[in-house]
């Protein structure tokens, strides 16, 4: 793309506060809510092209390193499902928790990064 024009999550970033600290206040009823929605997928947009690469990257890193026995599959997560449903993995097998946490964490950090810093369980 062109230096010229920022980056597709700098565009979104400032689209969202436009709408929330310019147009927001002067909206009541239902375009306030709908513009709150609005607001919420931008920054889900912006969240996911920043953050969705490295995020897909580390869980294809820890899914292989669980499957290391398994050939290369296309999709980890489905291979690690299956894995699991047909008993050639164990649930409590080292790592799979660890991995179903860090993935947990790396999707509210897209969806809704508030909740990241409540304590997900052990």
């Amino acid at each position: 793309m062109s230096d010229s024009v920022p980056p597709a999550p700098t565009l979104l970033a400032a689209t969202a506060r436009y709408l929330e600290d310019e147009l927001m206040p002067s909206l009541e009823g239902y375009h306030r809510f709908q513009t709150r929605i609005a607001i919420n997928v931008l920054r889900i947009v912006e969240r996911e092209l920043r953050l969705g690469a490295a995020h897909d990257a580390a869980a294809r890193e820890r899914l292989l390193a669980l499957l290391q026995d398994a050939p290369t599959p296309t999709s980890p997560s489905l291979a690690l499902a299956d894995a699991l449903r047909d008993g050639r993995l164990n649930p409590d097998a080292p790592g799979i928790a660890a991995h179903l946490r860090a993935a947990l964490a790396e999707a509210l950090a897209i969806n809704n990064p508030r909740w990241i810093t409540k304590d997900l369980p052990p």
